[in-house]
């Protein structure tokens, strides 16, 4: 479904063990247009700016992909979104949580806040691949990722 009258929607995320907060993210996005189309920020890049992703970004594109919500990935998309990219893929506008400040807003997405091609939604509290990840390291910890025999 690519016609006209379509809008696609798109996001760029890590999607680092894939959990519930990103698929109500995926929900709030998709039902602002037609089309959900989902950019994967690769290994390197997100590396710049916050710990490695733990699954590889094949392994991230496949579960993404089967999500209910998911028209399209595009993986290894660029970290820094822009008109012309969005216009490269048929993106009406780009989506990301209400977690951002401004600032931060600005510098990921500069001229599509200036041009109104950013929409933000509700940012998933209580559930983040790294709160995942400290609930597994304090489960190592206490010992209780044991096999009981």
């Amino acid at each position: 479904m690519n016609d006209s009258k379509s809008t696609a929607v798109y996001v760029d995320v890590v999607c680092d063990l894939f959990h519930a907060g990103h698929v109500e993210f995926f929900r709030h996005a998709r039902a602002l247009g037609d089309r959900l189309i989902v950019g994967l920020i690769s290994d390197e890049d997100t590396a710049t700016y916050k710990p490695r992703p733990i699954l590889t970004l094949e392994e991230r594109a496949a579960v993404v992909s089967a999500c209910r919500y998911v028209d399209a990935v595009i993986p290894a998309a660029p970290l820094f979104c822009t008109a012309a990219f969005l216009d490269s893929i048929g993106a009406a506008f780009v989506c990301h949580g209400d977690d951002f400040t401004p600032e931060t807003l600005r510098y990921y997405y500069g001229d599509l806040v200036t041009s109104g091609r950013l929409r933000t939604v509700p940012y998933t509290a209580g559930i983040s691949s790294r709160q995942i990840i400290e609930r597994i390291a304090d489960r190592l910890r206490e010992g209780s990722l044991r096999p009981r025999l």
